[in-house]
Formats: structure tokens, C-alpha cells, sequence
């Protein structure tokens, strides 16, 4: 039987931890391991997003989801989102949890304010800076504002890259000592392992796997693909991901086939297991313009394999150049197109040993055991001064 919005709320545990997130399905692919870890710590968990396709398959895992009604991404209605800051409030006073982890814009602005007047610490976790933030106009400003209001509330700020930490430090949204910069959300390196044996095609197989937004550089790759076809290089390109449609940047399924009918990339659908995917191919592509640090680089670089994207922060921490992959300019074609055929040209023996500088770095930096520790340190800490506190 689901857990219900009552029957989650009747826990009221002291030791109850929330994240609290703008949809589930970023909560199931990117936190489900870190979330079901706080339970064998022996918290009581519960996660606090909009319904979407994702919502049941969290419960069926067993875990609790209260679910968001109120909360709409790409809006920007003034009144929608003062109910979003009520029914925050109303879900916080029911739960009355020990301690709340926010992601993404909203929640970050509106969860942190009600958690101030639920009495219940917080952090921010900024994955990525987003539409807001990409050029200084009224919707920065209001942003700005916003999160330099609720930034206050907020024990801490975390942010996926130095960048991203920069620009709120720069624009006095939050001070430096309340910033933290976190390695990603981390890649499960036993389950994202090195196949067995690389790929030896005469074609070379390139993947671009995210949302279809065209802030992903999803137009570049396809035109970059283009012209190496056009040199006479044998390669497949394909797009994995789903089709994003609430989003200003989405790619419509009718551009998408027309790529496909010209011959120029496969499109494959979105997919709940990523990879076997990225084990059938010779290189994860992600021209983005914008990242926090992205999940399916560090997934491709965990299975040893050499990845191409673009010279942004949240990319440059994953992929260094000539190492274990390559590194193109953002928006431009034929940077990218060279760095693909770069690639091409590169032996077997050769692609391989950059998958393993990566595979490398990912156990170093970026393995999720690594994650797992600092959100237990930082909780700990947190909820034993509200302990003695009280």
C-alpha cells in the first residue's frame, strides 16, 4: 500500500530527514542510493517532491513521498508560487522533521523560507544555476533577490562546481563562509564498471545522453556529426534522454525525426538503465552549455569510457583535456566536430587508456561512498547542536 500524505506525516520522528527536491525522478536517479543509505544510518526518510512517473516507483522501493502540488518549474506566477511557500510550510508542520535537504531553485527559495518558520535546519544544494541565471536580465535580478533573502535561513549552500560558488559569492547572494562545494552527487563505481571488452568497430559509436534541451549542445552534436560525414568518416550518432516538455529549452519530437529521417542520428528514447548503452559505444558526447556536474559524464568515465564535452565548469572537473577525453567550446560546431574526429583517429589501445585515467579519477574524487560521508558529517553535526540546543 503507498504511503499516503497522512499516514507519512503520523511518523513525526525526531530523527526524520527530508529531501526535498522539484521533481521525483531526479530524486530516484541521482539520490536514491544516498537516500536509502541515511536509512541503514537508522534515520527515518522521507522525500518531499511533485508527482511525476517516478513517484510510485520511490514507493515501491519502500520509501516515503509526500507530493508537491504546487510546484511548477518554468513558472514564474508570483501568487502560484506564494501557494508553493504555503504548502511547503504546511507539509514541514506536519512532519516536523530533524533536518531538510533542498534541491534546485524553488525548493532552495521557498523550502528554506518555510523550513525558517517550521524551526527546522536546512541546506541548499544548487545543482546548477539554470534559465535564472543566464543573462542578467529582470529574471536574474528576481532570482537573485530571492535566494539572497532565503540564503540567510539556510545553514549552508552547496554548489556541484567553483564556478557556480564564484558567481553567488560575487553577486552577494550568500557569504563565503556559508558556501561548500560538493563533488557531484557521486557514481556508484561497483555498479558502473569497465565492460569486459572495449568496443573494436570500424565505425566509431558517439552517445548524447541527457534531456532533449537544446542547451545541451543536442543541435551542435547533430551538425557536428554532419560535417564528419560529409569527410568521409564511418560513425553512428544517437540521443538517449527523455523529451522534456515544460522546459523553454526542450527539442520537439518532430525536429527530432526529421534528424533521424535525413540519417543523421538514432534516436533511442529515454531508458530507466543507462547502461548498457554507454557499454556498447566508443564515446559519451555532452556539448552542454551549462552543468553542475553531470551525472552521466561521471557514469561514462566510471566504465572507462573517453568522453568529449564542452570546456564549462561542472564538465572541466570530470573530463581533463587530452586525458580522459577532450574538451570543445560551447556552441561551436567545429570545435566539436574536431575534437570528435580526434577521437576517431585514436587507436583501440588508445581510447582505452583514457577510459582508465577517467575510471581512475571517478575512484579518487568522485565515487559516491565519498558523497554518502559528507551529507552523514554535515547532518550529524547539524542535528547534534539542535540536541544539545534543546
Amino acid at each position: 500500500m503507498p504511503v499516503t500524505f497522512n499516514t507519512c506525516f503520523q511518523s513525526k520522528l525526531f530523527m526524520l530527514i527530508v529531501f526535498s527536491g522539484n521533481t521525483s525522478w531526479s530524486m530516484y536517479n541521482f539520490r536514491l542510493n544516498l537516500i536509502k543509505k541515511f536509512i541503514h544510518f537508522g534515520y527515518e526518510v522521507c522525500i518531499v517532491a511533485p508527482e511525476d512517473e517516478y513517484t510510485e516507483k520511490i514507493r515501491a522501493t519502500g520509501l516515503q513521498v509526500i507530493t508537491v502540488k504546487k510546484l511548477k518549474r518554468s513558472g514564474n506566477n508570483p501568487i502560484q508560487d506564494f501557494n508553493l511557500f504555503l504548502e511547503y510550510i504546511k507539509i514541514y508542520k506536519a512532519l516536523q522533521p530533524a533536518f531538510i535537504f533542498h534541491y534546485t531553485i524553488k525548493p532552495n527559495i521557498y523550502g528554506t523560507l518555510a523550513a525558517k518558520i517550521c524551526n527546522v535546519k536546512s541546506i541548499s544544494i544548487t545543482t546548477g544555476l539554470g534559465n535564472a541565471f543566464s543573462t542578467k536580465g529582470g529574471l536574474f535580478y528576481f532570482a537573485k533577490y530571492l535566494y539572497k533573502i532565503s540564503s540567510v535561513y539556510a545553514l549552508e549552500v552547496w554548489f556541484l562546481n567553483s564556478s557556480d560558488r564564484s558567481i553567488f559569492i560575487k553577486n552577494k547572494i550568500i557569504p563565503e563562509y556559508k558556501s561548500f562545494i560538493l563533488p557531484g552527487e557521486g557514481v556508484d563505481t561497483s555498479v558502473f564498471m569497465p565492460t569486459l571488452q572495449y568496443p573494436e568497430n570500424k565505425t566509431t559509436t558517439f552517445l548524447l545522453v541527457s534531456r532533449m534541451l537544446y542547451d545541451k549542445g543536442i543541435e551542435e552534436f547533430v551538425e557536428a556529426s554532419k560535417l564528419l560525414v560529409k569527410k568521409g568518416y564511418a560513425l553512428s550518432s544517437s540521443l538517449l534522454g527523455k523529451i522534456d516538455n515544460d522546459n523553454p529549452e526542450a527539442i520537439a519530437l518532430e525536429i527530432i525525426k526529421k534528424w533521424e529521417y535525413d540519417g543523421i542520428v538514432q534516436y533511442l528514447g529515454s531508458t530507466k538503465d543507462v547502461k548498457p548503452y554507454i557499454e556498447n559505444v566508443d564515446v559519451i558526447v555532452l556539448p552542454s552549455y551549462s552543468e553542475g556536474v553531470p551525472r552521466i559524464l561521471l557514469e561514462a568515465a566510471s566504465m572507462e569510457k573517453p568522453i568529449i564535452t564542452t570546456r564549462i565548469p561542472g564538465c572541466e572537473e570530470v573530463v581533463e583535456d587530452g586525458v580522459n577525453g577532450y574538451l570543445c567550446e560551447p556552441k561551436n560546431i567545429e570545435d566539436l566536430a574536431a575534437q570528435m574526429e580526434k577521437l576517431i583517429l585514436l587507436t583501440v589501445d588508445k581510447r582505452k587508456k583514457m577510459g582508465v585515467a577517467g575510471r581512475k579519477k571517478m575512484l579518487a574524487s568522485f565515487d559516491e561512498k565519498i558523497i554518502i560521508n559528507i551529507y552523514k558529517e554535515k547532518c550529524d553535526r547539524y542535528i547534534v547542536q539542535k540536541t544539545s540546543a534543546n
